[in-house]
């Protein structure tokens, strides 16, 4: 990983952390929101890189057992065969203490909740769990809801919420100055133009950016190079 940008929001995020792990006994449990592409992901890496947590990330459907053995691998056990129970049982002396994060964690199910607030609740483990708005849902439906009334319990105000940078001096100081050191008002606003706030949609225009000035032999960004960039791209988000 890259050297770790501290936005004002991941800034939150590890202060968020660190009082998750400060309320092990307590409220083990935070939460990263937002939409796509706003820099939870990132945020999610710099607590490991930051704070020393361990990442796992979630697919579409997976299981109770798919999970189990996810984060056991990741906490650096051995592979050991076995069912999702007996997995769970030897990850409540692996992740005693530690921080766990989960990302996507918009695809798990309210059994895959309810298996993280146990590891959360009986093991010690700091968990945050990282995903869209999507995450909320399985709090919100009445057939689920009442399963997880625990662990929304546990969250409570231990959340952060990702939104795309809207303000211009933002935008320069931590999408483009980390890259190209400081540009210009109009070099900045064109590339916030392309990219318009997304965490995602920034770092990939600043790879296409540096790929136009190494071809061009140019050292500085502009205006110019940034729209070049970005009739190379063709992400969804940007203008085509």
């Amino acid at each position: 990983m890259t050297k770790t940008i501290e936005t004002r929001q991941v800034r939150d995020a590890i202060r968020m952390a660190q009082s998750v792990m400060d309320s092990l006994e307590t409220g083990p449990i935070g939460q990263l929101v937002g939409e796509s592409g706003t820099g939870k992901t990132w945020a999610g890496k710099c607590l490991v890189e930051c704070l020393g947590a361990v990442r796992v990330c979630c697919v579409q459907g997976i299981s109770n057992k798919v999970l189990a053995a996810k984060i056991h691998k990741a906490f650096g056990a051995e592979k050991t065969p076995g069912s999702a129970n007996s997995l769970i049982g030897k990850l409540e002396e692996l992740v005693a203490g530690k921080l766990l994060v989960v990302d996507e964690a918009n695809h798990l199910r309210w059994q895959q909740l309810e298996l993280l607030r146990y590891l959360a609740d009986e093991a010690g483990m700091g968990l945050i769990l990282v995903g869209t708005d999507l995450m909320d849902r399985p709090f919100k439906d009445g057939r689920t809801a009442t399963y997880l009334a625990q662990l929304a319990s546990r969250i409570g105000a231990k959340r952060v919420r990702f939104e795309r940078l809207t303000a211009l001096e933002e935008v320069a100081g931590y999408m483009i100055q980390p890259h190209f050191g400081k540009v210009d008002k109009a070099t900045a606003s064109a590339f916030h133009k392309q990219a318009k706030g997304y965490w995602r949609d920034a770092a990939e225009l600043a790879a296409a950016c540096r790929r136009v000035m190494e071809t061009q032999g140019l050292e500085k960004l502009n205006p110019v190079v940034v729209e070049a960039a970005a009739n190379w791209m063709a992400p969804a988000r940007l203008p085509t």
